[in-house]
């Protein structure tokens, strides 16, 4: 977060700001009386977003005076990567998806926050959004992770019960074939033969031993194997990010009903059934949000929960291709990466605060992080054996 950018910001136009407000609270004729505006925390390990702001007030109209919030979103043109706007890192999605209105027609299950407008420049957007009041607080029990599956599962298999998957020129597509590009930064980074690769890091060398870092290695040349599946299994609208970070539950004002509000779109693309489903497993594990030693436990209540809502949609599957998507995201998501990430995070110079991201110093993560990769390679495993069964 920038402090120019926050004395930018406490120097808007009030007119840009009230007619935010205005489309907020869904009164033309609301009068801001004051307001301020500050930081949100944003724990993303790489993003584009320049930072996440809450703009909070009072407001008076015919209603009488009433407290407001809502929410600025940064996004900050890279200096060096790519503009293609099919890969997956493409600094303008997320705004480019608000005002297409296409995060506004999700199929229910989950949604977006509600968009209030965006303002751009040649190396800077601000996204103008609903602030969620979220009705489940963290850190989530294991119902919680459930639950979130469910309505995943729920929006996810509309597409397969008759609403159209739209595409559109800036969504992502083949998500782990964008981020394995031969070009890209993590196919050199875990490249063994490479300079300065991951494998000579001290912290992955004393975590990985020789065993597990064959089968990684093992996972990553035969990578292609994993993305041709995935490119043939039910297709779907993917988040691309699923994380309990990025999903929130709140109550709807209309109906009173429990939302689930995905937020952060900018990796969001057209991907595999499932694939959202092995994300927000290896994502919880990841941060620590459920310990890497209770994997099975957490893999089991989400399955569940996925396959539910998916049986709410009317979606008829297979729950074995189900679960190959599932278990093909996990594999080259966490498994063939989790070495590299030890790498990069975990030495003392790396930058990170690993206390507060993860509650826990570097040699605690480590031995988390080892954990959940080889519960990921012997997921990869079962993904080879299905792919066979299934001849994809």
């Amino acid at each position: 977060m920038s402090d120019d950018l926050l004395g930018q910001l406490k120097k808007i136009d009030p007119a840009i700001l009230t007619d935010v407000v205005r489309k907020d609270q869904r009164n033309s004729e609301l009068v801001l009386l004051d307001w301020t505006v500050t930081p949100l925390s944003h724990e993303k390990i790489i993003s584009t977003t320049g930072g996440l702001f809450c703009f909070s007030g009072q407001s008076q109209s015919a209603k009488g005076i009433r407290p407001w919030k809502v929410v600025m979103k940064c996004l900050n043109k890279p200096k060096t990567l790519s503009e293609e706007p099919r890969i997956w890192y493409y600094w303008k999605r997320e705004i480019l998806a608000f005002q297409s209105g296409f995060l506004a027609q999700l199929p229910s299950g989950v949604r977006a926050p509600r968009f209030y407008g965006g303002m751009e420049s040649e190396n800077e957007a601000w996204i103008w959004m609903e602030h969620i009041q979220e009705t489940t607080g963290k850190p989530w029990v294991l119902e919680d992770f459930r639950r979130t599956a469910q309505h995943l599962g729920r929006s996810q298999g509309k597409y397969l019960a008759g609403t159209p998957l739209i595409d559109q020129p800036w969504l992502t597509q083949t998500f782990f074939r964008s981020v394995w590009d031969k070009e890209g930064f993590w196919s050199g980074f875990m490249n063994s033969d490479s300079a300065n690769n991951a494998w000579q890091s001290p912290i992955t060398q004393r975590g990985f031993d020789a065993r597990q870092k064959r089968r990684v290695l093992q996972l990553l040349a035969e990578k292609e194997l994993f993305f041709d599946a995935s490119d043939r299994l039910p297709q779907v609208f993917c988040h691309n990010d699923a994380s309990c970070r990025n999903f929130m539950r709140s109550r709807s004002l209309e109906t009173a009903e429990e939302d689930l509000i995905g937020i952060d779109w900018a990796f969001a693309g057209i991907g595999a059934l499932g694939h959202d489903l092995g994300q927000l497993v290896g994502t919880s594990l990841f941060f620590f949000d459920y310990s890497p030693m209770d994997a099975a436990m957490l893999e089991a209540a989400q399955l569940e929960g996925y396959l539910a809502g998916l049986a709410e949609s009317g979606a008829k599957v297979d729950p074995q291709l189900v679960r190959l998507g599932y278990l093909i995201s996990l594999s080259c998501g966490m498994g063939a990466a989790l070495p590299g990430w030890a790498a990069l995070m975990l030495s003392p110079d790396s930058g990170f605060n690993l206390q507060a991201m993860y509650g826990r110093e570097a040699e605690a993560v480590l031995e988390g992080w080892v954990r959940l990769d080889e519960f990921c390679l012997d997921r990869a495993d079962e993904a080879r054996t299905l792919i066979k069964h299934f001849g994809l």
